[in-house]
């Protein structure tokens, strides 16, 4: 659980960074908002440290135990803190993170990663700005949103999706088709993912995907798609994917198959059978508890 007396003895930036994808992973927008203070306010302090002491002709605080360049630390926690505002409906201050991080060129002394750095933040800007477009409703820019998907890098798929199925779902707008333009793309993905940012953006477009369809009464597609999130999420051990899959399931499950049923019925015995392995002196038959003395 999130401590804010804690964070505030933190020094180590590398630790911050951690922190604020944790935090992430489980949407606690609240902590994310003080974590990424911290390590902008970390990153700042000790890039303005070094450039004071530069210009004394002193010996500079050593930065080799950063993990990534000083450009991307001022960018991510500025992009995490954008989303973290955005997620919590405050859009006109996540645009203010935006142009924090839209051009870092200013930082002296970058080097070809830095550079590299600098150019991802800035393509991450305009894609934030669209995401802010749409989320405000103004779904005209949706055509140039889907080509700006097409043209970016693969890590844009997932997030685009979900930007996309966010604003639908608010606004009640139908984007059939553009889920169809993406369609061999995500029917490509596995969920074989390493990092849990990227496991929470595999799942959420799952559970976003079966709440669209449930808002247009595609029932079968929605609940089958539910039902996948839930094995993958299960798979994954991501429980807050996990809880609003379900959620979604069980509200809906009168509109489901007797074989859907069943499938979803199996994963909840065997989800219930290896939690019990934990517990000594009791197994699960398929039915019932038995002593396993």
């Amino acid at each position: 659980m999130f401590n804010s007396s804690v964070l505030e003895s933190i020094t180590d930036i590398n630790l911050l960074t951690d922190m604020l994808r944790a935090e992430f992973s489980l949407e606690d927008w609240e902590a994310m908002l003080h974590i990424a203070d911290k390590l902008y306010t970390s990153i700042k302090g000790l890039y303005e440290e070094n450039q004071l002491r530069q210009a004394k002709g002193q010996q500079q605080i050593d930065t080799k135990k950063l993990k990534r360049s000083i450009v991307f630390y001022f960018g991510y926690a500025m992009v995490m803190k954008g989303i973290a505002l955005q997620k919590m409906g405050d859009y006109a201050a996540a645009r203010d993170c935006i142009e924090k991080y839209t051009e870092l060129g200013w930082i002296y002394g970058l080097d070809k990663e830095g550079q590299a750095d600098v150019a991802h933040f800035r393509m991450l800007a305009r894609a934030n700005t669209y995401v802010l477009d749409l989320l405000e409703g103004k779904m005209d820019t949706l055509p140039e949103y889907v080509q700006f998907i097409h043209l970016s890098e693969e890590e844009e798929l997932l997030p685009g999706i979900i930007t996309i199925l966010e604003a639908a779902i608010k606004y009640d707008y139908n984007v059939d088709w553009a889920l169809k333009e993406f369609e061999s793309q995500l029917n490509a993905l596995d969920g074989e993912y390493e990092t849990e940012a990227n496991i929470r953006y595999y799942i959420d477009h799952l559970y976003l995907m079966s709440l669209y369809y449930l808002k247009n009464g595609k029932y079968s597609n929605a609940l089958n798609i539910a039902l996948n999130g839930l094995q993958m999420s299960d798979r994954l051990k991501d429980d807050t994917g996990y809880k609003k899959l379900n959620a979604l399931f069980v509200s809906f499950s009168v509109h489901t198959t007797k074989e859907l049923l069943n499938e979803y019925n199996v994963l909840n015995e065997t989800i219930l059978e290896r939690v019990l392995k934990d517990e000594k002196g009791i197994m699960y038959d398929g039915s019932s508890f038995v002593s396993a003395r």
